[in-house]
């Protein structure tokens, strides 16, 4: 997962100027949602293992490198001049959003558990992240200037 991050990343400097930020965040909550349907259909088939599960995961990395950098910068420039309150309300919100997903993983996962629950809150906000800059690009379209 951690070499999926760093690629992800290396992958937004290289193209996020090119391709721009709604881009960036899409194709990354794309590979992010793909990197969780795969464990999930592979659970549902019986085959789960630490291989199938981290595997799948390195490309949630992959996605979330893509992602939050430009999420990041989309947050921070829709009114510059409120970017440090920009910065600390999205850090905020990322970490309450992240104790609030790990104290619900925790209730859900008990000895002997599969790890069923954990993918699909995995596969849930990965997804979630897509509809919500699918929305955002719909926004951005209803009150551009014409």
């Amino acid at each position: 997962p951690a070499l999926g991050y760093f690629t992800g990343n290396f992958i937004s400097g290289r193209y996020s100027v090119r391709k721009g930020v709604n881009w960036m965040i899409t194709v990354g909550a794309m590979i992010s949602t793909l990197g969780m349907i795969i464990p999930f259909v592979l659970a549902l088939a019986g085959i789960s293992t630490a291989l199938s599960f981290f595997g799948s995961v390195t490309l949630v990395g992959l996605g979330n490198g893509m992602l939050m950098p430009n999420a990041n910068a989309g947050m921070l420039s829709v009114r510059p001049h409120l970017a440090g309150s920009a910065s600390g309300i999205g850090g905020a919100i990322m970490i309450f959003g992240g104790a609030c997903l790990s104290a619900y993983a925790g209730w859900l996962l008990g000895p002997g558990s599969s790890a069923m629950p954990l993918i699909v809150i995995m596969l849930i906000s990965s997804a979630l992240a897509l509809v919500a800059i699918l929305y955002t690009m719909y926004r951005e379209r209803q009150v551009a200037p014409a």
